[in-house]
């Protein structure tokens, strides 16, 4: 019996109706005498938490860092359990699987991740399907790959994962007891993306918070030229009072410069004809 593990229940459905003869069973669906289709909801699984390596990392202790957490360890996740139980069931009964994560890293590591977990042994085909419609899943079908292709792409989602666990969980700690140390009595989490992320928002609040009003200054002109009034503006010297955009920002410099200006006749000392295109 082949079965096919979709990342999610719409795309295993799609799979279903490119099969044919689909008959709707619990957490999976029956194509034929031949073929069975499930998925998973996301990831069915997850790494397990410090105190699962080591109960005395339920503590929160220095002398304990950084934490010992390989090899990773995983564990059902709570809220889909029966379906990963479905899954479980199925693999054990096929005689080959086909791997219909999508098509990135993160959805071969989704299907992946359980097949090891459950200790697969029958033989693993990659279906890359890559719009979520019947047809689309009818020509896949004609070109499965052997998964042994794709496990490059396993490993790299994988060294993500776990390398996100070790440094969130080892930095939280770090700088939690830290933190108790000067009096803060809170959690301070750490994360790869979302500890930037943060920083990024916290200095854009920052900014905001301290910015003041400021004022700048323009000079600016309306030449005769013959019988056209081109307009013209003042090229600020470098050692005009000016702000880190190069406008002037006292009042009486500009008011200087343009008193100093009305009036006075001008030296065309370059000109350029530029041809543009319009819509």
């Amino acid at each position: 019996m082949r079965v096919f593990i979709a990342e999610k229940p719409a795309l295993g459905q799609v799979i279903a109706e490119a099969l044919g003869t689909v008959i709707r069973k619990d957490g999976y669906f029956e194509c034929g005498s031949k073929d069975i289709v499930t998925w998973c909801v996301g990831h069915l699984l997850e790494l397990a938490p410090p105190e699962v390596h080591n109960p005395d990392y339920k503590n929160w202790v220095q002398a304990d860092l950084p934490l010992k957490l390989r090899p990773a360890k995983y564990q059902p996740i709570a809220r889909t359990k029966d379906q990963l139980s479905i899954v479980q069931q199925l693999i054990g009964r096929a005689s080959e699987i086909v791997h219909a994560g999508d098509p990135d890293d993160e959805g071969q590591l989704l299907v992946d991740e359980v097949l090891v977990h459950f200790g697969n042994t029958a033989p693993v085909k990659r279906i890359l399907i890559n719009d979520m419609n019947a047809n689309a899943a009818r020509k896949a079908l004609d070109s499965l790959r052997d998964n042994t292709e794709f496990y490059g792409l396993f490993q790299k989602a994988l060294a993500r994962s776990i390398g996100d666990q070790l440094y969130g969980f080892n930095m939280t700690r770090a700088c939690t007891l830290a933190g108790r140390a000067k009096g803060v009595k809170s959690v301070l989490s750490v994360g790869r993306v979302q500890t930037p992320i943060l920083g990024l928002i916290v200095n854009r609040y920052l900014a905001n918070r301290s910015h003041a009003s400021a004022f700048y200054y323009t000079v600016a002109a309306s030449l005769a030229v013959g019988g056209s009034r081109p307009q013209a503006r003042l090229v600020v010297a470098a050692d005009a009072p000016i702000d880190d955009k190069n406008r002037i920002i006292d009042e009486a410099y500009a008011t200087q410069v343009a008193d100093a200006c009305r009036m006075k006749p001008a030296d065309v000392i370059e000109a350029r004809v530029e041809e543009k295109q319009t819509a």
